[in-house]
């Protein structure tokens, strides 16, 4: 049975006496699912420090909330030319840009940010960096050793942070006691509590109409609290979905994304090195049911790592489809007997439900499995150390195709690459799509490496979840279009 939990006394006060509603309100109260560990600008490791994150820092450019890479906007960067050879990328940095202790953002920040992006275990970038350069105050040069398709999608994820700062702080500080030059600056973490941020002054932008931001931990009852008005916006579970639409003062917007639900098999444990056992979990799922079940209905079936709306996808590539007899004769003859004992599905509170529908589907093809439920952050420690023999969870690599080199290569094995799966062919397609200039060609590379994830079974992936974000109807937002990205900047009370 579902426990309602209540914020405590003072958050409570503070949505009373501000009125929810109330058009004259400059603050805005979040609930996120699990605390964050890290708002480095280039160490972070879960959407919810992303999230912060890009409300903290600014980046060079901007991609538009279409998504359209052809209309990147600028930000930190006035401006940005390409060498004719696709090599050398040279930004023009603007002069009026300040940190959040008051001094100027210059070139020099920019190129020890970038650095730390292409350095970081946690973000970096497929391509092949020469160099990174400062000429001048206003001038970021970076030099590519091969072309990069998807490099400017790269550099508009990159936080700008201060060089200065990081010099001198510890790393500890830095990590968290960040110091941006976006429009909110960090102002305190509570731990498992709140991440208190507020509006900068000097944001070259212009000041944002939210002033006061409050992101509260609030683990599983965050649609109780929005619609007790204790806090205004929320990513939600779909199961939440029709208790919230029967509200009239709430909004829920879905947000398509390339995001996948699956289930890790960890490749280097028995029996999950044999690829027809892996084949087998594969049609032993029953992915309709898990969406209609799990996502009330609001994702899109699909055993592909790569969405159906994402470059590279194709039809042809292998589906697994539902299919228990097919599951059970793979089984037989990779010798594995009825009533096998796979270990524990390792999840995190927010994937049990997920956990819990995927044991009785393994369980219905004679394989059983316990759930092991874990705090979130103790769950990533888990996964990404390869303690597991089975993981439940949801995953995004946004961006370019080549960011799926992140769950299928060797080199992220411990990071992103879950499977612990390693296999020279795969790391070298990946590696000629990263220079592949052709773009039918690169179209191509990607359909084998699509084609080789499927018929080895690397994940057994079950659907693309829609993100669910809930909000008071008096919230203005902008649309939900990229993956799911927000910025607080463009929000008002009506």
């Amino acid at each position: 049975m579902k426990k309602t939990a209540f914020l405590t006394g003072t958050i409570l006060a503070l949505c009373l006496t501000t009125g929810v509603f109330a058009s004259d309100r400059t603050d805005i109260n979040i609930a996120i699912d699990s605390d964050i560990e890290s708002l480095h600008p280039s160490d972070w490791n879960t959407t919810n420090e992303k999230n912060i994150g890009d409300q903290i820092y600014d980046t060079l450019m901007y991609v538009p909330m279409d998504g359209n890479m052809d209309k990147v906007e600028p930000r930190i960067a006035s401006g940005y030319t390409q060498s004719e050879d696709g090599l050398v990328y040279t930004f023009t940095i603007r002069s009026d840009v300040t940190f959040h202790d008051g001094t100027p953002l210059t070139a020099e920040d920019c190129a020890f940010s970038v650095q730390l992006y292409i350095d970081s275990e946690y973000q970096g970038t497929s391509a092949d960096v020469g160099s990174v350069e400062a000429p001048d105050a206003s001038t970021l040069v970076v030099t590519l050793n091969a072309p990069f398709a998807p490099f400017l999608s790269d550099i508009c994820a990159m936080h700008i942070g201060s060089k200065a700062y990081h010099d001198a702080a510890s790393e500890e500080d830095f990590m968290t006691k960040p110091i941006g030059s976006g429009p909110y600056k960090f102002v305190s973490h509570a731990i498992d509590t709140n991440v208190i941020l507020e509006a900068y002054d000097g944001y070259y932008r212009g000041e944002p109409a939210i002033k006061n931001v409050n992101y509260y931990v609030i683990k599983t009852t965050a649609p109780q609290a929005l619609m007790s008005n204790q806090v205004d916006f929320a990513e939600i579970d779909a199961s939440a979905l029709p208790m919230l639409q029967a509200m009239p003062d709430i909004v829920v917007s879905p947000v398509p994304t390339s995001g996948y639900s699956h289930l890790v098999m960890n490749l280097e444990k028995a029996p999950f090195d044999d690829v027809r056992v892996r084949q087998a979990i594969n049609y032993a799922i029953n992915r309709e049911n898990i969406v209609n079940v799990i996502y009330e209905g609001e994702a899109e079936v699909n055993s592909n790592i790569c969405a159906k709306t994402r470059y590279g996808y194709s039809d042809d590539q292998l589906q697994y489809t539902y299919d228990p007899d097919k599951a059970r004769e793979l089984l037989a003859e990779a010798g594995v007997e009825e009533g096998t004992d796979l270990g524990s599905i390792l999840c995190a509170e927010k994937y049990s439900n997920l956990a819990t529908v995927l044991q009785a589907d393994l369980a219905a093809v004679g394989l059983n499995a316990q759930i092991d439920v874990k705090e979130f952050n103790a769950f990533i420690g888990q996964l990404t150390s390869g303690d597991f023999s089975l993981c439940a969870l949801e995953m995004t690599l946004e961006g370019d195709t080549q960011m799926l080199e992140y769950a299928l290569t060797t080199p992220f094995i411990g990071m992103a690459n879950n499977a612990r799966y390693s296999d020279e062919t795969m790391d070298r397609l990946f590696e000629e799509a990263r220079v592949e200039p052709d773009n039918e060609k690169r179209l191509a590379l990607f359909d084998e490496i699509l084609n080789k994830a499927q018929n080895e079974a690397v994940y057994a992936v079950i659907c693309n979840p829609q993100i669910l974000y809930a909000y008071h109807k008096d919230l203005t937002v902008t649309d939900f279009v990229l993956e799911g990205n927000y910025y607080l900047f463009d929000y008002a009370w009506n």
